[in-house]
Protein backbone atom coordinates (compact mmCIF):
# COMPACT_ATOMS: atom_id res chain seq x y z
CA UNK A 1 0.00 0.00 0.00
CA UNK A 2 2.91 2.74 1.16
CA UNK A 3 4.66 1.03 -2.06
CA UNK A 4 1.36 2.46 -4.53
CA UNK A 5 0.89 5.83 -2.51
CA UNK A 6 4.71 6.51 -3.25
CA UNK A 7 4.15 5.45 -7.07
CA UNK A 8 1.42 7.78 -7.13
CA UNK A 9 3.49 10.39 -5.82
CA UNK A 10 6.39 10.23 -8.33
CA UNK A 11 4.08 9.64 -11.29
CA UNK A 12 1.99 13.10 -10.42
CA UNK A 13 5.63 14.73 -9.81
CA UNK A 14 7.23 13.20 -13.13
CA UNK A 15 3.62 14.91 -15.10
CA UNK A 16 3.77 17.98 -12.89
CA UNK A 17 6.98 18.52 -14.57
CA UNK A 18 6.08 17.64 -18.14
CA UNK A 19 2.85 19.71 -18.35
CA UNK A 20 5.28 22.64 -16.51
CA UNK A 21 7.66 22.02 -19.62
CA UNK A 22 5.07 22.14 -22.59
CA UNK A 23 3.79 24.84 -21.16
CA UNK A 24 7.09 26.99 -20.73
CA UNK A 25 7.93 25.78 -24.48
CA UNK A 26 4.52 27.03 -25.43
CA UNK A 27 4.60 30.66 -24.05
CA UNK A 28 8.86 30.93 -25.74
CA UNK A 29 7.46 29.06 -29.19
CA UNK A 30 3.50 31.13 -28.49
CA UNK A 31 4.35 32.44 -32.00
CA UNK A 32 5.32 29.33 -33.89
CA UNK A 33 1.91 27.58 -32.58
CA UNK A 34 -0.61 30.27 -33.41
CA UNK A 35 0.80 29.70 -36.58
CA UNK A 36 0.24 26.11 -37.22
CA UNK A 37 -3.16 26.70 -35.70
CA UNK A 38 -3.88 29.06 -38.39
CA UNK A 39 -2.59 26.68 -40.66
CA UNK A 40 -4.80 24.13 -39.67
CA UNK A 41 -8.10 26.92 -39.28
CA UNK A 42 -6.86 27.76 -42.78
CA UNK A 43 -6.93 23.84 -44.36
CA UNK A 44 -10.12 23.27 -42.71
CA UNK A 45 -11.80 26.34 -43.70
CA UNK A 46 -13.12 24.77 -46.89
CA UNK A 47 -14.73 21.79 -44.39
CA UNK A 48 -16.49 24.97 -42.20
CA UNK A 49 -18.07 26.08 -44.89
CA UNK A 50 -18.85 22.57 -46.35
CA UNK A 51 -20.83 22.20 -42.82
CA UNK A 52 -22.43 25.68 -43.02
CA UNK A 53 -23.82 24.76 -46.82
CA UNK A 54 -25.24 21.24 -45.98
CA UNK A 55 -27.37 23.41 -42.97
CA UNK A 56 -28.85 24.68 -45.68
CA UNK A 57 -28.91 22.60 -48.51
CA UNK A 58 -30.33 19.91 -45.76
CA UNK A 59 -34.15 20.83 -45.48
CA UNK A 60 -34.18 21.23 -49.85
CA UNK A 61 -32.85 17.67 -49.94
CA UNK A 62 -35.06 16.47 -47.20
CA UNK A 63 -38.13 18.28 -48.59
CA UNK A 64 -37.71 16.59 -52.34
CA UNK A 65 -37.23 13.43 -50.71
CA UNK A 66 -40.41 13.64 -48.62
CA UNK A 67 -43.02 15.13 -50.79
CA UNK A 68 -41.48 14.74 -54.39
CA UNK A 69 -40.36 11.62 -53.93
CA UNK A 70 -36.75 11.61 -54.90
CA UNK A 71 -33.98 9.95 -54.39
CA UNK A 72 -31.47 11.32 -52.53
CA UNK A 73 -28.72 11.55 -55.53
CA UNK A 74 -31.40 13.18 -57.39
CA UNK A 75 -32.28 15.69 -54.64
CA UNK A 76 -29.08 16.70 -54.55
CA UNK A 77 -28.02 17.07 -58.49
CA UNK A 78 -31.27 18.90 -58.77
CA UNK A 79 -30.48 20.92 -55.96
CA UNK A 80 -27.12 21.95 -57.39
CA UNK A 81 -28.41 22.39 -60.54
CA UNK A 82 -30.73 24.77 -59.73
CA UNK A 83 -28.03 26.56 -57.43
CA UNK A 84 -25.54 26.64 -60.24
CA UNK A 85 -28.16 28.62 -62.50
CA UNK A 86 -28.97 31.20 -59.88
CA UNK A 87 -25.22 31.70 -59.30
CA UNK A 88 -24.36 31.97 -62.75
CA UNK A 89 -27.17 34.57 -63.58
CA UNK A 90 -26.37 36.25 -60.32
CA UNK A 91 -22.73 36.65 -61.63
CA UNK A 92 -23.87 37.56 -65.12
CA UNK A 93 -26.19 40.50 -63.91
CA UNK A 94 -24.95 41.80 -60.77
CA UNK A 95 -21.27 41.47 -60.76
CA UNK A 96 -20.59 43.95 -63.66
CA UNK A 97 -22.54 46.20 -61.39
CA UNK A 98 -20.75 45.52 -58.08
CA UNK A 99 -17.62 45.97 -59.63
CA UNK A 100 -17.69 49.37 -61.21
CA UNK A 101 -19.94 50.86 -58.05
CA UNK A 102 -16.78 49.56 -55.68
CA UNK A 103 -14.47 50.60 -58.57
CA UNK A 104 -16.71 54.21 -58.84
CA UNK A 105 -16.44 54.41 -54.67
CA UNK A 106 -13.07 54.22 -54.81
CA UNK A 107 -12.37 56.36 -57.59
CA UNK A 108 -14.63 59.55 -55.92
CA UNK A 109 -12.85 59.36 -52.62
CA UNK A 110 -10.60 62.63 -53.65
CA UNK A 111 -13.89 64.46 -54.12
CA UNK A 112 -15.62 63.14 -50.98
CA UNK A 113 -12.65 64.95 -49.20
CA UNK A 114 -12.55 68.27 -50.85
CA UNK A 115 -16.20 68.32 -50.32
CA UNK A 116 -15.73 67.59 -46.70
CA UNK A 117 -12.88 70.81 -46.45
CA UNK A 118 -15.37 72.87 -48.43
CA UNK A 119 -18.22 72.27 -46.08
CA UNK A 120 -15.23 72.84 -43.03
CA UNK A 121 -14.67 75.45 -44.67
CA UNK A 122 -18.07 77.12 -44.72
CA UNK A 123 -18.84 75.79 -41.25
CA UNK A 124 -15.71 77.95 -39.93
CA UNK A 125 -16.63 80.79 -42.10
CA UNK A 126 -20.79 80.59 -40.15
CA UNK A 127 -18.67 80.79 -36.86
CA UNK A 128 -17.74 83.88 -36.67
CA UNK A 129 -18.09 84.58 -33.15
CA UNK A 130 -14.81 82.05 -32.78
CA UNK A 131 -11.74 82.77 -32.63
CA UNK A 132 -10.04 82.52 -36.17
CA UNK A 133 -7.32 81.62 -35.10
CA UNK A 134 -8.46 77.99 -33.12
CA UNK A 135 -11.09 77.91 -35.86
CA UNK A 136 -7.91 77.40 -38.54
CA UNK A 137 -5.63 75.51 -36.57
CA UNK A 138 -8.77 72.89 -36.11
CA UNK A 139 -9.26 73.00 -39.98
CA UNK A 140 -5.60 72.65 -40.87
CA UNK A 141 -5.65 69.77 -38.91
CA UNK A 142 -8.30 68.26 -40.08
CA UNK A 143 -7.39 68.51 -43.59
CA UNK A 144 -4.09 67.43 -43.13
CA UNK A 145 -5.50 64.57 -41.48
CA UNK A 146 -8.01 63.62 -44.18
CA UNK A 147 -5.05 62.33 -47.49
CA UNK A 148 -3.57 60.13 -44.57
CA UNK A 149 -7.42 59.06 -43.78
CA UNK A 150 -7.35 57.93 -47.47
CA UNK A 151 -4.34 56.58 -47.94
CA UNK A 152 -4.75 54.27 -45.13
CA UNK A 153 -8.71 53.68 -45.86
CA UNK A 154 -6.95 52.84 -49.50
CA UNK A 155 -4.25 50.47 -47.74
CA UNK A 156 -6.41 48.55 -45.41
CA UNK A 157 -8.96 47.96 -48.42
CA UNK A 158 -6.19 46.85 -50.63
CA UNK A 159 -4.88 44.50 -47.37
CA UNK A 160 -8.56 42.84 -47.28
CA UNK A 161 -8.69 42.22 -50.75
CA UNK A 162 -5.54 40.57 -50.64
CA UNK A 163 -5.65 38.69 -47.65
CA UNK A 164 -9.22 37.77 -46.86
CA UNK A 165 -10.67 37.84 -50.65
CA UNK A 166 -8.13 36.65 -52.70
CA UNK A 167 -10.11 35.26 -55.71
CA UNK A 168 -8.17 32.84 -56.40
CA UNK A 169 -8.16 31.08 -52.89
CA UNK A 170 -12.10 31.87 -52.55
CA UNK A 171 -12.98 29.69 -55.41
CA UNK A 172 -11.00 27.06 -54.57
CA UNK A 173 -12.23 27.06 -51.00
CA UNK A 174 -15.38 27.63 -52.76
CA UNK A 175 -15.20 24.80 -54.93
CA UNK A 176 -13.91 22.44 -52.80
CA UNK A 177 -16.94 23.43 -49.78
CA UNK A 178 -19.67 22.29 -52.26
CA UNK A 179 -17.98 19.42 -53.36
CA UNK A 180 -17.20 17.97 -49.21
CA UNK A 181 -21.04 19.13 -48.86
CA UNK A 182 -22.27 17.19 -51.41
CA UNK A 183 -20.69 13.68 -50.08
CA UNK A 184 -21.90 14.64 -46.42
CA UNK A 185 -25.44 15.42 -47.45
CA UNK A 186 -25.17 11.72 -49.86
CA UNK A 187 -23.81 10.07 -47.02
CA UNK A 188 -25.25 11.89 -43.98
CA UNK A 189 -26.52 8.45 -42.01
CA UNK A 190 -23.66 6.79 -42.47
CA UNK A 191 -21.57 9.77 -41.22
CA UNK A 192 -24.16 10.36 -38.09
CA UNK A 193 -24.35 6.65 -37.49
CA UNK A 194 -20.06 6.61 -37.13
CA UNK A 195 -19.84 9.43 -35.13
CA UNK A 196 -22.58 8.16 -32.26
CA UNK A 197 -20.08 5.27 -32.18
CA UNK A 198 -17.39 7.11 -32.17
CA UNK A 199 -18.96 9.42 -28.95
CA UNK A 200 -20.02 6.62 -27.03
CA UNK A 201 -16.60 4.57 -27.46
CA UNK A 202 -15.04 8.07 -26.24
CA UNK A 203 -17.54 8.78 -23.20
CA UNK A 204 -19.31 5.65 -22.51
CA UNK A 205 -23.15 5.27 -22.38
CA UNK A 206 -24.19 7.65 -19.24
CA UNK A 207 -21.86 10.67 -20.75
CA UNK A 208 -22.52 9.74 -24.47
CA UNK A 209 -26.11 10.11 -24.32
CA UNK A 210 -25.60 13.55 -22.54
CA UNK A 211 -23.31 14.95 -25.93
CA UNK A 212 -25.42 13.48 -28.25
CA UNK A 213 -28.04 15.50 -26.56
CA UNK A 214 -26.48 18.41 -26.27
CA UNK A 215 -24.96 18.14 -30.17
CA UNK A 216 -28.37 17.21 -31.18
CA UNK A 217 -30.02 20.30 -29.63
CA UNK A 218 -27.24 22.29 -31.10
CA UNK A 219 -27.63 21.14 -34.18
CA UNK A 220 -31.20 21.88 -33.96
CA UNK A 221 -30.68 25.54 -33.43
CA UNK A 222 -28.03 26.73 -35.39
CA UNK A 223 -29.66 24.76 -38.10
CA UNK A 224 -33.03 26.55 -37.41
CA UNK A 225 -31.23 30.04 -36.21
CA UNK A 226 -28.80 29.97 -39.44
CA UNK A 227 -31.08 28.68 -42.48
CA UNK A 228 -34.41 31.60 -40.93
CA UNK A 229 -31.74 34.32 -40.26
CA UNK A 230 -30.59 34.01 -44.33
CA UNK A 231 -33.67 33.99 -45.38
CA UNK A 232 -34.51 37.10 -43.43
CA UNK A 233 -31.60 39.21 -44.39
CA UNK A 234 -32.53 38.06 -47.97
CA UNK A 235 -35.62 39.78 -47.38
CA UNK A 236 -34.47 42.78 -46.03
CA UNK A 237 -31.37 43.31 -48.36
CA UNK A 238 -33.87 42.89 -51.15
CA UNK A 239 -36.75 45.43 -49.52
CA UNK A 240 -33.54 47.75 -49.23
CA UNK A 241 -31.92 47.64 -52.57
CA UNK A 242 -35.09 48.22 -54.15
CA UNK A 243 -36.29 50.89 -51.80
CA UNK A 244 -33.00 52.54 -52.41
CA UNK A 245 -33.43 52.56 -56.25
CA UNK A 246 -36.42 54.14 -56.12
CA UNK A 247 -35.31 56.72 -53.65
CA UNK A 248 -32.90 57.22 -56.52
CA UNK A 249 -29.87 56.38 -53.56
CA UNK A 250 -26.29 55.82 -55.26
CA UNK A 251 -25.22 52.04 -55.88
CA UNK A 252 -28.73 51.00 -54.80
CA UNK A 253 -27.32 47.36 -55.83
CA UNK A 254 -24.16 47.49 -53.73
CA UNK A 255 -25.89 48.42 -51.05
CA UNK A 256 -28.92 46.22 -51.10
CA UNK A 257 -26.47 43.37 -50.84
CA UNK A 258 -24.24 45.18 -48.55
CA UNK A 259 -27.40 45.80 -46.19
CA UNK A 260 -28.70 42.03 -46.54
CA UNK A 261 -25.23 40.70 -45.57
CA UNK A 262 -24.57 43.09 -42.82
CA UNK A 263 -28.17 42.09 -41.49
CA UNK A 264 -26.90 38.74 -40.50
CA UNK A 265 -25.44 40.04 -37.45
CA UNK A 266 -27.27 41.27 -34.45
CA UNK A 267 -27.27 44.50 -33.45
CA UNK A 268 -24.38 46.16 -34.75
CA UNK A 269 -24.57 44.83 -38.37
CA UNK A 270 -27.41 46.71 -39.41
CA UNK A 271 -25.92 50.50 -38.18
CA UNK A 272 -22.87 49.18 -39.86
CA UNK A 273 -24.84 48.78 -43.29
CA UNK A 274 -26.34 51.96 -42.81
CA UNK A 275 -23.47 54.52 -42.63
CA UNK A 276 -21.47 53.90 -46.04
CA UNK A 277 -25.27 53.93 -47.72
CA UNK A 278 -25.95 57.68 -45.84
CA UNK A 279 -22.52 58.77 -45.27
CA UNK A 280 -22.03 58.45 -49.55
CA UNK A 281 -25.94 59.84 -50.27
CA UNK A 282 -24.80 63.14 -48.35
CA UNK A 283 -21.67 63.94 -50.93
CA UNK A 284 -24.55 63.55 -53.46
CA UNK A 285 -28.23 64.82 -51.82
CA UNK A 286 -28.53 65.30 -48.36
CA UNK A 287 -32.32 64.72 -49.03
CA UNK A 288 -31.42 61.14 -50.56
CA UNK A 289 -29.21 60.51 -47.50
CA UNK A 290 -31.85 61.53 -45.32
CA UNK A 291 -34.82 59.82 -47.20
CA UNK A 292 -32.54 56.54 -47.38
CA UNK A 293 -32.14 56.87 -43.34
CA UNK A 294 -35.32 56.93 -42.87
CA UNK A 295 -36.44 54.04 -45.40
CA UNK A 296 -33.94 51.74 -44.23
CA UNK A 297 -34.86 52.64 -40.38
CA UNK A 298 -38.42 51.54 -41.51
CA UNK A 299 -37.35 48.51 -42.82
CA UNK A 300 -35.62 47.50 -39.73
CA UNK A 301 -38.40 48.39 -37.65
CA UNK A 302 -40.47 45.96 -39.95
CA UNK A 303 -37.86 43.30 -40.07
CA UNK A 304 -37.55 43.44 -35.70
CA UNK A 305 -41.14 43.16 -35.61
CA UNK A 306 -42.72 41.07 -38.37
CA UNK A 307 -40.15 39.12 -40.69
CA UNK A 308 -37.79 38.08 -38.04
CA UNK A 309 -40.04 36.78 -35.58
CA UNK A 310 -41.98 35.06 -38.35
CA UNK A 311 -38.86 33.10 -39.85
CA UNK A 312 -36.31 33.03 -37.14
CA UNK A 313 -38.44 33.03 -34.38
CA UNK A 314 -37.73 33.36 -30.76
CA UNK A 315 -36.07 30.10 -29.74
CA UNK A 316 -33.27 30.78 -28.24
CA UNK A 317 -34.92 33.33 -26.14
CA UNK A 318 -31.35 35.52 -25.21
CA UNK A 319 -31.81 38.91 -24.02
CA UNK A 320 -29.97 41.81 -25.83
CA UNK A 321 -27.17 42.07 -23.56
CA UNK A 322 -26.31 38.17 -24.09
CA UNK A 323 -26.84 38.59 -27.83
CA UNK A 324 -24.36 41.85 -27.87
CA UNK A 325 -22.04 40.09 -25.57
CA UNK A 326 -22.05 36.59 -27.80
CA UNK A 327 -21.55 38.98 -30.93
CA UNK A 328 -18.67 41.03 -29.24
CA UNK A 329 -16.52 37.77 -28.26
CA UNK A 330 -17.77 35.66 -31.37
CA UNK A 331 -16.51 38.43 -33.95
CA UNK A 332 -13.38 39.37 -31.51
CA UNK A 333 -11.97 34.94 -31.88
CA UNK A 334 -13.49 34.35 -35.08
CA UNK A 335 -14.34 37.45 -37.32
CA UNK A 336 -17.57 37.88 -38.92
CA UNK A 337 -18.31 34.18 -39.05
CA UNK A 338 -17.98 34.02 -35.07
CA UNK A 339 -20.58 37.24 -35.03
CA UNK A 340 -23.05 35.32 -36.65
CA UNK A 341 -22.46 31.77 -35.14
CA UNK A 342 -21.83 32.83 -32.22
CA UNK A 343 -25.67 33.66 -31.33
CA UNK A 344 -26.97 29.85 -31.76
CA UNK A 345 -24.29 28.48 -29.74
CA UNK A 346 -24.32 31.08 -26.69
CA UNK A 347 -28.36 30.09 -27.13
CA UNK A 348 -27.65 26.63 -26.31
CA UNK A 349 -25.07 27.09 -23.24
CA UNK A 350 -27.64 29.57 -21.81
CA UNK A 351 -30.16 26.70 -21.79
CA UNK A 352 -28.30 24.15 -20.18
CA UNK A 353 -27.01 26.28 -17.69
CA UNK A 354 -30.20 27.60 -17.03
CA UNK A 355 -31.44 23.44 -17.06
CA UNK A 356 -28.49 22.94 -14.17
CA UNK A 357 -29.36 25.95 -12.14
CA UNK A 358 -32.21 24.88 -11.81
CA UNK A 359 -31.84 21.44 -10.99
CA UNK A 360 -29.33 22.04 -8.39
CA UNK A 361 -31.98 24.80 -6.74
CA UNK A 362 -34.64 22.29 -6.63
CA UNK A 363 -32.08 20.37 -4.24
CA UNK A 364 -31.31 23.29 -1.97
CA UNK A 365 -34.85 23.12 -1.76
Amino acid sequence: MLFLKEKKFYLNIVLTVVVSYILIKFIDNYQYFFNVVNLLLSLLTPFVIAFILAYIFNPIVAFLEKRLRFKRIQSLLFTYGILIILLVSSIVFTAPVIINSIIDIVNQIPIYIDKTQVFLIDLGKSLKNVDPNTLKDIGDNIVAALPKLSTLFAGYLGQIFNTTFSVGKFIVQFVLAFIICFYILLEKEDFLLFTKKTIYVMFGKKYGDFTLEVCSTLNSNIGKYFSGKILDSFIVGVLSGIGLYFIKSQYALLFGILIGFMNLIPYFGPVIGMTPVVLINLFYDPTIAILSLIYLLLVQQIEVAVIEPKIVGGQLGLSPFLTILAVTVGGGFFGIPGMILSVPAIGVIKMYIVKFVEYKYKDIK
